[in-house]
């Protein structure tokens, strides 16, 4: 009765100057990749890192993230030189182990990155001359040695001598028995451990190396190469995700 009387006054309600249908639904905000859902809790001001992931600690939780935007990690590189299946599976099983990335997750963050990496060292060979025979020049045997290595070449000898370095145990252990730890901890052993980690080291030196020799650009100092339209991936564990 009011809102007629109000109309025949000349007062038209608000709500009637600017009418919005009630089904209308307002934008929503774009959905994040799976590979993306954790990017707002990863502090990079606070992570360590090296040539595969960055991560810190929060709490009881350990968050990852798999190199910047735009930036790869140079192990990631390294696996994703040509199309080698086992490379790939190598990689995920590294992945899955050191950020407790799911399948799913790590299938996202290879369907956003599929234009970028997928065998990109392939073209890269087209940006510098093979010749017949290797000639020194700076007087390092790396350095004037590595740059001529074809892709597919590299792309193995990074592949299998990281996969020496860091094979995933397919044993889980609560604990492990002290005569395992008297074993495990022998010099032969030890020598071993230590050989690949520093042939890991130098891998890691030549791919750079030879990124750089094509024109990309490397930080040696995060183990970084940088890859324009890369997309991190983040992941964190949890203490439930321990047994």
């Amino acid at each position: 009765m009011l809102d007629q009387i109000l109309r025949k006054l000349g007062y038209v309600p608000a709500s009637a100057l600017h009418p919005v249908p009630d089904d209308v639904a307002q934008p929503a905000e774009p959905q994040r990749a799976l590979h993306q859902l954790s990017a707002d809790a990863f502090d990079y001001e606070r992570a360590s890192g090296d040539s595969l992931c960055f991560w810190h600690e929060d709490g009881d939780d350990v968050h990852y993230a798999l190199g910047r935007d735009d930036w790869a990690p140079l192990a990631v590189a390294g696996f994703c030189l040509t199309a080698n299946r086992q490379c790939r599976a190598w990689l995920d099983d590294h992945l899955r182990a050191r950020t407790w990335a799911t399948p799913e997750i790590i299938d996202s963050w290879r369907l956003a990155n599929s234009p970028v990496l997928d065998a990109f060292g392939s073209g890269l060979d087209e940006r510098i001359s093979f010749p017949s025979r290797l000639h020194p020049t700076t007087g390092i045997a790396e350095q004037d040695t590595v740059p001529f290595v074809p892709a597919v070449e590299m792309a193995e000898l990074f592949a299998l001598t990281w996969q020496r370095a860091h094979l995933v145990s397919p044993f889980l252990f609560l604990a492990n028995s002290d005569p395992y730890v008297t074993l495990h901890s022998h010099h032969v052993l030890r020598s071993v451990h230590q050989a690949n980690e520093h042939a890991t080291e130098r891998a890691v030196a030549w791919l750079s190396i030879w990124l750089e020799a094509r024109g990309l650009t490397v930080d040696r100092r995060l183990e970084l190469v940088r890859l324009p339209g890369y997309q991190p991936l983040f992941s964190r564990s949890y203490d439930e995700m321990w047994p």
